[in-house]
C-alpha cells in the first residue's frame, strides 16, 4: 500500500509569508480499496480536515521553518490516519467470515 504526496510551496514577496498546500494525494489501488467508503480526517494545526478538503486548503506560515513543520505535520497526520484505517481493515480481513461447528452428540 502506497501513498504519493506532493506539496506546492511558495514565498509571497509582497506579504512576506510562506504558503504550502497539498497539490496531489495519490493512493495506490490497494490503499484506495481500504479508504473506499470512508472520509478519513487529519488534524492539522488543531483543526480536523477531511482528505478531500485537504487538497483545497493552503496553509500560511510566518517563517520558513513553520512552513516546513506544517508539511511534516500533514505528512505525519496522513500516515497516522491511514495506518489506523489499514490496521482495522486488516483485522476485519482476518476476522470476517463464517465459523461452522459440527457437534456429534454420539461422540460426547
Amino acid at each position: 500500500m502506497k501513498m504519493r504526496l506532493v506539496f506546492d510551496k511558495e514565498y509571497d514577496i509582497v506579504t512576506g509569508k510562506y504558503r504550502v498546500r497539498v497539490r496531489e494525494l495519490d493512493l495506490d489501488d490497494e490503499l484506495k480499496a481500504v479508504v473506499d467508503g470512508f472520509e478519513p480526517t487529519v488534524k492539522i494545526r488543531g483543526e480536523e480536515i477531511g482528505l478531500s478538503e485537504l487538497l483545497d486548503r493552503s496553509f500560511e506560515s510566518p517563517t520558513r521553518e513553520d512552513a516546513e513543520k506544517t508539511m511534516g505535520e500533514i505528512r505525519g497526520a496522513l500516515i497516522e490516519a491511514l495506518s489506523a484505517l489499514i490496521a482495522r481493515f486488516k483485522e476485519a480481513q482476518n476476522f470476517n467470515g463464517s465459523v461452522v461447528y459440527e457437534i456429534d452428540f454420539n461422540e460426547l
